[in-house]
């Protein structure tokens, strides 16, 4: 009886197909969630970002900082799913914050990149840190919405792992010649100015 159940909310889980309800959203599950930070230019900026800066680092930055990244946007979009479904009057609030975060994080993510190591490792990943939280805030008070939660928040954090990798492989690539690498910090100094215009 017991595993007859565990079985039916598995497939309720990991099988629901849309439904009508929020359809509006058009998110149902886990591709929503994987395409939600590749869609969204200033997101994939900020993830490439994440991962070219720890490739410029080297070392065990290029698996730590990508890693810590990924759990504070989960513990973020935990935060956000929260704020949605149980503070709905503090998501205008959140959603300001929130938007502030993410454009911060294209700009600083950027001139990271244009400097090249110049910036102490530790406060690298203090940014991290804060801009992961912002884009899991993000994700998570989009998370209600979606038909299938669970595979909508297992598909954008893939997404952004995924993304990561991207931006690693970009880096290492890029830092083994200085013609690559000056071409990388131009367009480090490209994606900040590129922050800066949405900032405006």
């Amino acid at each position: 009886m017991k595993l007859n159940l565990i079985l039916f909310f598995l497939s309720f889980v990991f099988f629901t197909s849309a439904v009508h309800a929020h359809t509006f959203t058009g998110m149902v599950g886990f591709y929503d969630g994987l395409s939600h930070p590749v869609l969204g230019i200033d997101h994939f900026l900020a993830m490439v970002s994440v991962g070219i800066v720890s490739a410029q680092i080297g070392g065990r930055a290029i698996w730590t900082i990508p890693a810590t990244f990924v759990l504070m946007m989960i513990i973020g979009g935990t935060i956000g799913m929260l704020i949605e479904v149980f503070y709905f009057n503090l998501e205008e609030s959140a959603f300001i914050v929130v938007e502030y975060g993410i454009v911060f994080s294209v700009i600083l993510l950027g001139l990271a990149i244009a400097i090249e190591k110049k910036i102490a490792t530790n406060i690298i990943v203090l940014f991290i840190c804060i801009f992961g939280m912002c884009h899991g805030l993000a994700h998570g008070m989009e998370m209600p919405w979606a038909v299938n939660p669970i595979l909508f928040a297992l598909g954008f954090a893939s997404g952004t792992a995924t993304l990561h990798l991207f931006g690693v492989g970009i880096g290492s690539i890029a830092i083994k010649t200085k013609f690559s690498s000056i071409v990388l910090r131009i367009a480090g100094v490209g994606c900040a100015l590129f922050g800066i215009s949405l900032l405006i």
